[in-house]
């Protein structure tokens, strides 16, 4: 008689939910684990149908059910040292992430895997979006929104699975094995989960753990600690954003391009490679096409309205500094004023944005602070720039919209959103809707 495999789903954002709904499938012994009063996270979750409240628990009263599990489904927002798995930890209970969790089901539709620091969205979209162009079915999805568990789920064939996976996800794969990895850049981040750079980037390139001398790495050169991948065989292929390869760049045109700037060039190429790998016929024709169709990705630099030749951007995905001087240096050639709005929820009490917005400090015509660390930015730029605490983003568009400013507004807060905003999605649509609701 085979055994009842045991299972506890420890926190139920979406990749959690996606997870339990899978182990139900599977008539797995279940049990859902959050934080709060059950009754409340229960209902919205709206779990009702799909697992027992019987088998719902709040972290703290399943402590000691932990170590009796086959395996615990880990949610990325919850560090493997959370203080409800020591025990399961002294015993050696696998601890597992939603993609790891997934990919045991489907090990035999090919991987390509992207994570760094910035720009893993765009470059997981373009991939996507030209391998369907080729005709290829493809699923997208991991830390891009879409759980690796609806893939299984949906039942459905594919040709590859195009995986965005982030550093905490990936503190806990065991068997994940990507044929293609892209490790676009690092850069100091999530400051509060790691304590340094190096620690974060250990957690990025366990992503090359399974690799193969059979498997290929595409790799940034903004990387302090390159010569940490040479444990991995894979095949490589590296390159540098500002300074591409002049044979990719005289190949194409990305004049006609929407996604503009030398960061969308760099995702570009290393799209572009991944499908020269998988010898994608007729490439150059169908990839310039792409470049002039491409019209970038939500709340990446995303154009919202040109009012009265105020031009206005979303770039809400921006939570660190590097993001935000990206989208600062694509508008690098613009003789017109530039404004930002910049805040969020502070990190880390030792996270400084100066250093990095010195060099465009001749480019920005004023800084707009929101956000929990408004005093705090104010405290650390207005020497150096002309900045407004306005604290909320509809107090920054009324008085665009009072002083009938002209030139670019971007909105690139360079924080996290949990301070004012569910995540940086809602932080970007709510963005989207004050630019229509006050500037009419």
């Amino acid at each position: 008689m085979n055994k009842l495999i045991k299972v506890a789903i420890f926190g139920l954002g979406k990749s959690g939910k996606s997870a339990l709904k899978l182990a139900m499938r599977e008539g797995y012994d279940t049990f859902a684990i959050n934080q709060g009063k059950v009754s409340d996270w229960y209902q919205t979750e709206n779990l009702e149908g799909l697992i027992s409240l019987d088998n719902c628990f709040s972290q703290d009263d399943f402590k000691e059910r932990f170590p009796l599990m086959d395996f615990i489904v880990l949610s990325p927002g919850i560090p493997v040292s959370h203080s409800a798995l020591d025990s399961a930890l002294e015993k050696n209970i696998p601890i597992i992430s939603e993609i790891e969790f997934a990919y045991r089901f489907v090990k035999d539709v090919p991987v390509i895997a992207i994570t760094g620091t910035n720009g893993k969205t765009t470059t997981t979209t373009m991939i996507s979006m030209l391998l369907e162009k080729a005709g290829k079915k493809v699923f997208c999805g991991g830390n891009i929104g879409v759980p690796y568990c609806e893939m299984v789920l949906s039942n459905e064939k594919f040709d590859y699975a195009v995986i965005e996976v982030s550093s905490f996800q990936l503190e806990t794969i065991q068997e994940f094995h990507p044929k293609i990895a892209l490790i676009l850049n690092i850069f100091p981040n999530h400051t509060e989960r790691y304590d340094s750079v190096y620690d974060y980037a250990m957690a990025k390139f366990r992503l090359l753990i399974n690799m193969t001398s059979e498997d290929f790495l595409i790799a940034g050169l903004e990387n302090p600690f390159i010569e940490e991948m040479a444990f991995s065989p894979v095949r490589r292929v590296y390159f540098t954003k500002g300074s591409l390869p002049q044979g990719f760049l005289s190949t194409f045109n990305f004049k006609e391009s929407k996604a503009t700037g030398e960061h969308n060039e760099a995702n570009f190429f290393a799209a572009y490679q991944v499908l020269s790998l998988l010898e994608i016929p007729n490439l150059d024709t169908l990839f310039q096409g792409f470049i002039n169709e491409f019209k970038g990705v939500a709340h990446r630099l995303e154009f919202v309205k040109d009012f009265n030749s105020l031009k206005i951007y979303n770039d809400a995905k921006s939570t660190n500094s590097l993001a935000t001087t990206t989208a600062i240096r694509a508008f690098k050639d613009s003789k017109e004023d530039f404004y930002l709005i910049l805040g969020g929820k502070l990190r880390n009490e030792a996270d400084k944005i100066l250093p990095e917005l010195l060099e465009f400090k001749k480019q920005i015509t004023k800084i707009f602070l929101i956000g929990d660390v408004t005093e705090r930015l104010e405290a650390e730029l207005k020497d150096d720039f002309l900045v407004e605490k306005s604290f909320k983003l509809e107090n920054v568009l009324e008085l665009m919209k009072k002083e009938k400013r002209k030139g670019n507004l971007i909105f690139s807060p360079g924080f996290p959103s949990f301070d004012q905003f569910k995540n940086y999605v809602d932080r970007g649509e709510k963005f989207k809707e004050m630019v229509t609701q006050i500037l009419n």
